[in-house]
Protein backbone atom coordinates (compact mmCIF):
# COMPACT_ATOMS: atom_id res chain seq x y z
CA UNK A 1 0.00 0.00 0.00
CA UNK A 2 2.72 2.70 1.14
CA UNK A 3 4.92 1.45 -2.26
CA UNK A 4 1.56 2.48 -3.93
CA UNK A 5 1.74 6.02 -2.40
CA UNK A 6 4.89 6.69 -2.45
CA UNK A 7 5.07 5.69 -6.41
CA UNK A 8 2.24 8.31 -6.63
CA UNK A 9 3.86 10.85 -4.84
CA UNK A 10 6.66 10.17 -7.31
CA UNK A 11 4.83 10.84 -10.36
CA UNK A 12 3.37 14.15 -9.38
CA UNK A 13 6.88 14.81 -8.60
CA UNK A 14 8.06 14.07 -12.43
CA UNK A 15 4.99 16.10 -13.49
CA UNK A 16 7.59 19.18 -13.05
CA UNK A 17 10.87 17.80 -13.15
CA UNK A 18 10.43 15.70 -16.54
CA UNK A 19 9.38 17.52 -19.80
CA UNK A 20 7.89 13.77 -21.41
CA UNK A 21 4.45 13.16 -19.57
CA UNK A 22 4.22 10.02 -21.10
CA UNK A 23 6.89 8.66 -18.24
CA UNK A 24 3.87 9.56 -15.88
CA UNK A 25 1.38 7.36 -17.82
CA UNK A 26 4.35 4.76 -18.29
CA UNK A 27 4.96 4.26 -14.51
CA UNK A 28 0.49 3.94 -14.33
CA UNK A 29 0.30 1.65 -16.65
CA UNK A 30 3.44 -0.59 -15.17
CA UNK A 31 1.99 -0.17 -11.49
CA UNK A 32 -1.80 -1.23 -12.95
CA UNK A 33 0.19 -4.40 -14.50
CA UNK A 34 1.95 -5.40 -11.56
CA UNK A 35 -0.73 -5.05 -8.86
CA UNK A 36 -3.00 -7.23 -11.73
CA UNK A 37 0.30 -9.77 -11.58
CA UNK A 38 0.98 -9.86 -8.30
CA UNK A 39 -2.91 -10.61 -7.42
CA UNK A 40 -2.83 -14.04 -9.27
CA UNK A 41 -1.13 -15.94 -6.00
CA UNK A 42 -4.17 -14.73 -3.64
CA UNK A 43 -7.07 -15.22 -5.60
CA UNK A 44 -7.86 -17.85 -2.95
CA UNK A 45 -8.53 -15.61 0.05
CA UNK A 46 -11.03 -12.79 -0.21
CA UNK A 47 -9.39 -10.53 2.49
CA UNK A 48 -5.84 -9.62 0.65
CA UNK A 49 -4.26 -7.56 3.05
CA UNK A 50 -5.30 -5.09 5.95
CA UNK A 51 -3.35 -2.14 7.52
CA UNK A 52 -3.78 0.22 10.90
CA UNK A 53 -5.51 2.15 8.33
CA UNK A 54 -5.72 0.89 4.97
CA UNK A 55 -7.12 -2.36 3.44
CA UNK A 56 -8.08 -4.06 0.53
CA UNK A 57 -10.67 -6.78 -0.79
CA UNK A 58 -11.13 -7.91 -4.57
CA UNK A 59 -13.60 -5.15 -5.14
CA UNK A 60 -11.07 -2.01 -4.02
CA UNK A 61 -8.18 -4.00 -5.45
CA UNK A 62 -9.44 -4.12 -8.89
CA UNK A 63 -10.93 -0.68 -8.73
CA UNK A 64 -7.67 0.61 -8.05
CA UNK A 65 -6.16 -1.32 -11.25
CA UNK A 66 -8.89 0.59 -13.06
CA UNK A 67 -8.26 4.12 -11.25
CA UNK A 68 -4.38 3.58 -12.45
CA UNK A 69 -5.51 2.07 -16.02
CA UNK A 70 -7.74 5.54 -16.49
CA UNK A 71 -5.18 7.92 -15.22
CA UNK A 72 -2.54 6.42 -17.38
CA UNK A 73 -4.65 6.73 -20.54
CA UNK A 74 -5.65 10.40 -19.64
CA UNK A 75 -2.56 11.39 -18.87
CA UNK A 76 -1.32 11.47 -22.55
CA UNK A 77 -3.90 13.92 -23.42
CA UNK A 78 -2.76 17.13 -24.09
CA UNK A 79 -3.66 19.29 -21.38
CA UNK A 80 -2.31 22.52 -18.81
CA UNK A 81 0.03 21.52 -15.99
CA UNK A 82 -2.64 22.71 -13.69
CA UNK A 83 -4.95 19.88 -14.93
CA UNK A 84 -1.92 16.81 -14.97
CA UNK A 85 -1.66 18.33 -11.58
CA UNK A 86 -5.03 17.52 -10.50
CA UNK A 87 -5.45 14.49 -12.42
CA UNK A 88 -2.47 12.93 -10.10
CA UNK A 89 -4.28 14.28 -6.77
CA UNK A 90 -7.92 13.10 -8.41
CA UNK A 91 -5.87 9.48 -8.38
CA UNK A 92 -4.17 9.67 -5.16
CA UNK A 93 -7.86 10.40 -3.25
CA UNK A 94 -9.49 7.68 -5.30
CA UNK A 95 -6.67 5.00 -4.35
CA UNK A 96 -6.99 6.37 -0.67
CA UNK A 97 -10.78 5.86 -0.76
CA UNK A 98 -10.81 2.29 -2.10
CA UNK A 99 -8.21 0.91 0.25
CA UNK A 100 -9.38 3.33 3.35
CA UNK A 101 -10.08 1.03 6.48
CA UNK A 102 -11.93 3.93 8.51
CA UNK A 103 -15.75 5.34 7.15
CA UNK A 104 -14.68 9.06 8.03
CA UNK A 105 -11.13 8.61 5.60
CA UNK A 106 -13.68 6.84 3.13
CA UNK A 107 -16.06 10.12 3.23
CA UNK A 108 -13.72 12.64 3.17
CA UNK A 109 -11.78 11.15 0.25
CA UNK A 110 -15.38 10.39 -1.22
CA UNK A 111 -16.07 14.23 -1.39
CA UNK A 112 -12.53 15.35 -2.22
CA UNK A 113 -12.11 13.79 -5.31
CA UNK A 114 -15.18 16.31 -6.69
CA UNK A 115 -12.79 19.02 -6.81
CA UNK A 116 -10.56 17.90 -9.55
CA UNK A 117 -13.35 16.74 -11.70
CA UNK A 118 -14.68 20.68 -10.81
CA UNK A 119 -11.95 21.89 -11.75
CA UNK A 120 -11.49 20.43 -15.44
CA UNK A 121 -15.29 21.58 -15.84
CA UNK A 122 -14.18 25.06 -15.02
CA UNK A 123 -10.91 25.04 -16.89
CA UNK A 124 -11.65 23.02 -19.79
CA UNK A 125 -15.38 23.00 -20.40
CA UNK A 126 -17.00 24.02 -23.69
CA UNK A 127 -19.27 26.43 -22.99
CA UNK A 128 -21.27 28.93 -20.41
CA UNK A 129 -22.97 26.55 -19.34
CA UNK A 130 -20.67 24.49 -17.17
CA UNK A 131 -21.18 26.87 -14.47
CA UNK A 132 -24.90 25.22 -14.05
CA UNK A 133 -23.43 21.83 -15.21
CA UNK A 134 -20.58 22.04 -12.08
CA UNK A 135 -23.44 23.72 -9.98
CA UNK A 136 -25.14 20.70 -10.53
CA UNK A 137 -22.77 18.40 -9.86
CA UNK A 138 -21.86 19.72 -6.34
CA UNK A 139 -25.29 20.43 -5.21
CA UNK A 140 -26.36 17.09 -5.67
CA UNK A 141 -23.38 15.45 -4.25
CA UNK A 142 -22.40 17.29 -1.64
CA UNK A 143 -25.90 17.70 -0.32
CA UNK A 144 -26.82 13.99 -1.04
CA UNK A 145 -23.99 12.65 1.29
CA UNK A 146 -24.75 15.04 4.11
CA UNK A 147 -26.76 12.08 5.95
CA UNK A 148 -24.08 9.69 5.69
CA UNK A 149 -21.70 11.75 7.77
CA UNK A 150 -24.54 12.40 10.06
CA UNK A 151 -24.78 8.69 10.50
CA UNK A 152 -21.22 8.77 11.36
CA UNK A 153 -21.55 10.36 14.09
CA UNK A 154 -24.58 8.15 15.24
CA UNK A 155 -22.70 5.39 14.70
CA UNK A 156 -19.12 6.75 16.53
CA UNK A 157 -21.48 8.01 19.10
CA UNK A 158 -22.88 4.66 19.66
CA UNK A 159 -19.72 2.47 19.11
CA UNK A 160 -16.62 4.47 19.48
CA UNK A 161 -15.72 3.19 16.30
CA UNK A 162 -15.33 4.04 12.32
CA UNK A 163 -13.43 1.17 10.58
CA UNK A 164 -15.47 -0.77 8.61
CA UNK A 165 -13.89 -4.39 9.76
CA UNK A 166 -15.38 -3.85 13.54
CA UNK A 167 -18.56 -2.76 12.39
CA UNK A 168 -19.19 -5.23 9.97
CA UNK A 169 -18.61 -7.81 12.39
CA UNK A 170 -21.95 -6.02 14.86
CA UNK A 171 -25.51 -6.13 13.96
CA UNK A 172 -26.32 -2.75 12.78
CA UNK A 173 -29.86 -1.85 12.26
CA UNK A 174 -30.78 1.83 11.35
CA UNK A 175 -34.31 3.46 11.04
CA UNK A 176 -35.98 3.41 7.69
CA UNK A 177 -35.61 6.91 6.94
CA UNK A 178 -32.08 7.33 8.09
CA UNK A 179 -31.13 4.59 5.90
CA UNK A 180 -32.66 5.53 2.87
CA UNK A 181 -31.45 9.12 3.71
CA UNK A 182 -27.60 7.38 3.71
CA UNK A 183 -28.57 5.46 0.80
CA UNK A 184 -29.49 8.49 -1.34
CA UNK A 185 -25.98 9.89 -1.43
CA UNK A 186 -24.70 6.48 -2.88
CA UNK A 187 -27.58 6.39 -4.99
CA UNK A 188 -26.71 10.02 -6.65
CA UNK A 189 -22.79 9.49 -6.87
CA UNK A 190 -24.06 6.07 -8.80
CA UNK A 191 -26.16 7.45 -10.46
CA UNK A 192 -29.17 5.80 -10.69
CA UNK A 193 -32.63 6.57 -12.35
CA UNK A 194 -34.69 9.81 -11.00
CA UNK A 195 -31.04 10.72 -9.27
CA UNK A 196 -29.14 11.47 -12.65
CA UNK A 197 -30.37 14.86 -13.51
CA UNK A 198 -26.86 15.98 -12.64
CA UNK A 199 -24.51 13.71 -15.01
CA UNK A 200 -25.69 14.22 -18.69
CA UNK A 201 -24.98 17.88 -17.82
CA UNK A 202 -21.46 17.16 -16.20
CA UNK A 203 -20.80 14.71 -19.56
CA UNK A 204 -21.68 17.63 -22.56
CA UNK A 205 -19.97 20.31 -21.07
CA UNK A 206 -16.68 18.20 -19.79
CA UNK A 207 -13.71 18.09 -21.64
CA UNK A 208 -12.74 14.50 -22.57
CA UNK A 209 -10.39 14.24 -19.98
CA UNK A 210 -13.17 14.98 -17.49
CA UNK A 211 -15.31 12.81 -18.96
CA UNK A 212 -13.01 9.69 -19.16
CA UNK A 213 -12.62 9.73 -15.67
CA UNK A 214 -15.91 10.49 -14.53
CA UNK A 215 -17.42 7.56 -16.61
CA UNK A 216 -13.69 5.22 -15.68
CA UNK A 217 -13.44 5.93 -12.01
CA UNK A 218 -15.63 8.35 -9.98
CA UNK A 219 -19.45 6.62 -10.66
CA UNK A 220 -18.06 3.69 -9.12
CA UNK A 221 -17.12 5.33 -6.19
CA UNK A 222 -20.93 5.20 -5.87
CA UNK A 223 -21.88 1.05 -6.42
CA UNK A 224 -18.49 0.59 -3.98
CA UNK A 225 -20.07 2.46 -1.06
CA UNK A 226 -23.34 0.63 -1.89
CA UNK A 227 -21.12 -2.32 -1.30
CA UNK A 228 -19.44 -1.56 1.60
CA UNK A 229 -23.35 -0.49 3.10
CA UNK A 230 -24.03 -4.32 2.28
CA UNK A 231 -21.47 -4.89 4.58
CA UNK A 232 -22.25 -3.12 7.48
CA UNK A 233 -26.36 -2.82 7.06
CA UNK A 234 -26.89 -6.27 6.16
CA UNK A 235 -30.46 -6.37 7.17
CA UNK A 236 -31.53 -3.08 6.32
CA UNK A 237 -30.41 -3.54 2.79
CA UNK A 238 -32.51 -7.23 2.59
CA UNK A 239 -35.34 -5.03 3.76
CA UNK A 240 -35.20 -2.15 1.32
CA UNK A 241 -32.94 -4.10 -1.84
CA UNK A 242 -36.87 -4.47 -4.00
CA UNK A 243 -37.14 -1.14 -3.34
CA UNK A 244 -33.91 -0.55 -5.02
CA UNK A 245 -33.89 -3.47 -8.02
CA UNK A 246 -37.22 -2.41 -9.00
CA UNK A 247 -36.35 1.31 -9.39
CA UNK A 248 -32.78 -0.11 -10.92
CA UNK A 249 -34.35 -2.33 -13.55
CA UNK A 250 -37.61 -0.23 -14.50
CA UNK A 251 -35.38 2.91 -14.62
CA UNK A 252 -32.62 1.07 -17.39
CA UNK A 253 -36.00 0.32 -19.29
CA UNK A 254 -36.66 4.01 -19.47
CA UNK A 255 -33.40 5.33 -19.84
CA UNK A 256 -32.70 3.12 -23.05
CA UNK A 257 -35.16 4.23 -24.85
CA UNK A 258 -33.93 7.75 -23.31
CA UNK A 259 -30.69 6.77 -25.57
CA UNK A 260 -32.67 6.09 -28.75
CA UNK A 261 -33.85 9.88 -28.90
CA UNK A 262 -30.70 11.24 -28.41
CA UNK A 263 -28.76 13.49 -31.52
CA UNK A 264 -26.03 14.01 -29.63
CA UNK A 265 -23.21 11.19 -29.37
CA UNK A 266 -21.80 12.41 -26.39
CA UNK A 267 -25.92 12.41 -24.48
CA UNK A 268 -25.89 8.94 -25.59
CA UNK A 269 -23.00 7.81 -24.12
CA UNK A 270 -23.39 9.58 -20.96
CA UNK A 271 -26.97 7.95 -20.99
CA UNK A 272 -25.63 4.64 -21.68
CA UNK A 273 -23.68 5.01 -18.46
CA UNK A 274 -26.69 5.14 -16.82
CA UNK A 275 -28.65 2.31 -18.00
CA UNK A 276 -24.90 0.17 -16.96
CA UNK A 277 -24.95 1.40 -13.75
CA UNK A 278 -28.67 0.58 -13.16
CA UNK A 279 -28.38 -2.83 -13.71
CA UNK A 280 -24.93 -3.38 -12.13
CA UNK A 281 -26.66 -1.80 -8.81
CA UNK A 282 -29.63 -4.31 -9.21
CA UNK A 283 -27.73 -7.30 -9.63
CA UNK A 284 -25.65 -6.25 -6.83
CA UNK A 285 -28.87 -5.82 -4.65
CA UNK A 286 -29.84 -9.24 -4.66
CA UNK A 287 -27.11 -9.71 -2.60
CA UNK A 288 -25.97 -13.23 -4.01
CA UNK A 289 -22.52 -14.12 -4.76
CA UNK A 290 -22.91 -14.35 -8.73
CA UNK A 291 -24.34 -10.98 -8.38
CA UNK A 292 -21.15 -9.42 -6.46
CA UNK A 293 -19.15 -10.80 -8.78
CA UNK A 294 -21.07 -9.55 -12.14
CA UNK A 295 -21.19 -6.23 -9.76
CA UNK A 296 -17.12 -6.18 -10.25
CA UNK A 297 -17.05 -7.38 -13.36
CA UNK A 298 -19.60 -4.53 -14.82
CA UNK A 299 -17.29 -1.85 -13.05
CA UNK A 300 -14.56 -2.68 -15.02
CA UNK A 301 -16.00 -3.30 -18.26
CA UNK A 302 -18.47 -0.64 -18.08
CA UNK A 303 -14.95 1.29 -16.76
CA UNK A 304 -12.55 1.00 -19.99
CA UNK A 305 -16.01 0.91 -22.45
CA UNK A 306 -17.48 3.73 -21.63
CA UNK A 307 -13.94 5.59 -21.28
CA UNK A 308 -13.11 4.86 -25.27
CA UNK A 309 -16.67 5.46 -25.81
CA UNK A 310 -15.89 9.22 -24.83
CA UNK A 311 -12.47 9.11 -26.41
CA UNK A 312 -13.84 8.13 -29.66
CA UNK A 313 -16.69 10.60 -29.57
CA UNK A 314 -14.38 13.46 -28.86
CA UNK A 315 -12.02 12.16 -32.11
CA UNK A 316 -14.91 12.31 -34.09
CA UNK A 317 -15.58 15.57 -32.53
CA UNK A 318 -11.64 17.38 -33.67
CA UNK A 319 -12.60 16.22 -37.33
CA UNK A 320 -15.74 16.61 -37.88
CA UNK A 321 -16.50 19.99 -35.62
CA UNK A 322 -19.37 18.70 -34.30
CA UNK A 323 -20.79 16.01 -31.39
CA UNK A 324 -24.20 15.61 -33.61
CA UNK A 325 -25.06 11.94 -35.57
CA UNK A 326 -26.12 13.86 -38.40
CA UNK A 327 -22.83 15.77 -38.95
CA UNK A 328 -21.00 13.48 -38.73
CA UNK A 329 -22.93 10.68 -40.73
CA UNK A 330 -20.51 8.60 -43.42
CA UNK A 331 -17.64 9.25 -41.32
CA UNK A 332 -16.48 5.28 -42.64
CA UNK A 333 -15.94 7.10 -45.75
CA UNK A 334 -13.32 9.01 -44.55
CA UNK A 335 -11.69 7.42 -41.45
CA UNK A 336 -12.14 3.55 -42.20
CA UNK A 337 -9.96 2.89 -39.55
CA UNK A 338 -11.20 4.61 -36.83
CA UNK A 339 -14.47 3.63 -37.75
CA UNK A 340 -13.30 -0.41 -37.09
CA UNK A 341 -12.50 1.11 -33.20
CA UNK A 342 -16.15 2.71 -33.40
CA UNK A 343 -17.89 -1.04 -34.50
CA UNK A 344 -15.58 -2.67 -31.37
CA UNK A 345 -16.18 -0.63 -29.02
CA UNK A 346 -20.03 -0.03 -29.72
CA UNK A 347 -20.54 -3.89 -29.94
CA UNK A 348 -18.70 -4.37 -26.75
CA UNK A 349 -21.13 -1.81 -24.96
CA UNK A 350 -24.01 -3.80 -26.41
CA UNK A 351 -21.98 -6.88 -24.54
CA UNK A 352 -21.44 -8.74 -27.84
CA UNK A 353 -18.85 -11.54 -27.39
CA UNK A 354 -15.83 -11.74 -26.21
CA UNK A 355 -16.19 -8.48 -24.50
CA UNK A 356 -16.15 -8.86 -20.39
CA UNK A 357 -19.24 -6.53 -20.66
CA UNK A 358 -20.94 -9.88 -21.74
CA UNK A 359 -19.95 -12.45 -18.65
CA UNK A 360 -20.55 -9.34 -15.99
CA UNK A 361 -24.21 -8.94 -17.75
CA UNK A 362 -24.89 -12.62 -17.82
CA UNK A 363 -23.65 -13.20 -13.93
CA UNK A 364 -26.03 -10.30 -13.27
CA UNK A 365 -29.00 -10.79 -15.73
CA UNK A 366 -28.69 -15.09 -13.64
CA UNK A 367 -28.76 -12.83 -10.00
CA UNK A 368 -31.90 -10.76 -11.27
CA UNK A 369 -33.83 -13.62 -12.54
CA UNK A 370 -33.21 -16.17 -9.20
CA UNK A 371 -34.46 -13.76 -7.31
CA UNK A 372 -37.27 -12.75 -9.26
CA UNK A 373 -38.93 -14.61 -12.39
CA UNK A 374 -41.42 -11.03 -12.75
CA UNK A 375 -38.19 -9.02 -13.83
CA UNK A 376 -37.34 -11.57 -17.18
CA UNK A 377 -39.45 -9.46 -19.10
CA UNK A 378 -37.93 -5.87 -18.23
CA UNK A 379 -34.20 -7.72 -18.46
CA UNK A 380 -35.85 -9.11 -22.02
CA UNK A 381 -36.72 -5.27 -23.03
CA UNK A 382 -33.23 -4.05 -21.29
CA UNK A 383 -30.99 -6.13 -23.25
CA UNK A 384 -33.10 -5.49 -26.72
CA UNK A 385 -33.09 -1.54 -26.29
CA UNK A 386 -29.51 -1.68 -25.01
CA UNK A 387 -28.10 -3.69 -28.12
CA UNK A 388 -31.01 -1.06 -30.25
CA UNK A 389 -28.96 2.18 -28.92
CA UNK A 390 -25.61 0.88 -29.22
CA UNK A 391 -26.39 0.09 -33.11
CA UNK A 392 -27.88 3.08 -33.56
CA UNK A 393 -24.97 5.11 -32.18
CA UNK A 394 -22.62 2.92 -34.66
CA UNK A 395 -24.74 3.05 -38.30
CA UNK A 396 -25.92 6.30 -38.03
CA UNK A 397 -22.73 7.94 -37.21
CA UNK A 398 -20.64 5.77 -39.77
CA UNK A 399 -22.81 5.05 -42.62
CA UNK A 400 -24.94 7.33 -44.87
CA UNK A 401 -23.40 10.00 -47.39
CA UNK A 402 -21.32 12.85 -46.08
CA UNK A 403 -23.04 15.60 -44.83
CA UNK A 404 -20.73 18.25 -43.78
CA UNK A 405 -19.89 21.25 -45.76
CA UNK A 406 -15.98 20.88 -45.12
CA UNK A 407 -13.90 18.58 -46.78
CA UNK A 408 -10.58 19.43 -45.21
CA UNK A 409 -10.33 16.55 -42.83
CA UNK A 410 -7.80 16.32 -39.72
CA UNK A 411 -5.97 13.61 -39.69
CA UNK A 412 -5.94 10.80 -36.99
CA UNK A 413 -2.36 10.49 -35.51
CA UNK A 414 -0.74 7.25 -33.76
CA UNK A 415 -1.63 8.19 -30.40
CA UNK A 416 -5.66 8.09 -30.74
CA UNK A 417 -5.21 4.62 -31.60
CA UNK A 418 -2.92 3.43 -29.43
CA UNK A 419 -5.57 4.95 -26.44
CA UNK A 420 -7.97 3.16 -28.02
CA UNK A 421 -6.08 -0.10 -27.98
CA UNK A 422 -5.29 0.48 -24.54
CA UNK A 423 -9.12 0.59 -23.61
CA UNK A 424 -10.19 -2.26 -25.72
CA UNK A 425 -7.52 -4.79 -24.98
CA UNK A 426 -7.69 -5.21 -21.78
CA UNK A 427 -11.32 -4.90 -21.38
CA UNK A 428 -11.90 -7.88 -23.94
CA UNK A 429 -8.81 -10.26 -22.84
CA UNK A 430 -9.87 -10.26 -18.96
CA UNK A 431 -12.12 -12.19 -20.79
CA UNK A 432 -9.89 -15.07 -21.08
CA UNK A 433 -8.53 -14.76 -17.28
CA UNK A 434 -12.20 -15.02 -15.77
CA UNK A 435 -10.40 -17.51 -12.66
CA UNK A 436 -9.36 -13.99 -11.34
CA UNK A 437 -13.01 -12.86 -10.06
CA UNK A 438 -13.98 -16.36 -9.01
Amino acid sequence: MMKLMMSLIFSIGMLYFNKSKFSISLVLFFLSSFMLISMIPYTSNLWVGGYTFFFYDYYSYYLVILSLWICGCMMMIRMSKFIEFGILILLFSLVVCFFSLNLLMFYLMFEISLMPIFFMILYGGYSFERYEAIMYMLMYTVVSSMPFLWLMLLIFLHYESLMIMVLSFLVLQLEWILFLLCLFGFMVKLPMFLFHIWLPKAHVEAPVYGSMILAGVLLKLGSYGMLRMIQLFFFNMKDYSYMIITLGVVGGVFMSLVCLIQVDMKMLVAYSSIVHMSLLVSGMMTMSKIGMIGGLMMMLAHGLCSSGLFYIVNINYECFGSRLIYMNKGSMNVYPSLSLFWFLLCSSNLSAPISLNLISEIFLLISLVSWSLVLIIFLMLLCFFSAAYSLYLFSASQHGTLVTTQWEFKNISVLNYFMLIMHWVPLNFMFLGLEMFM
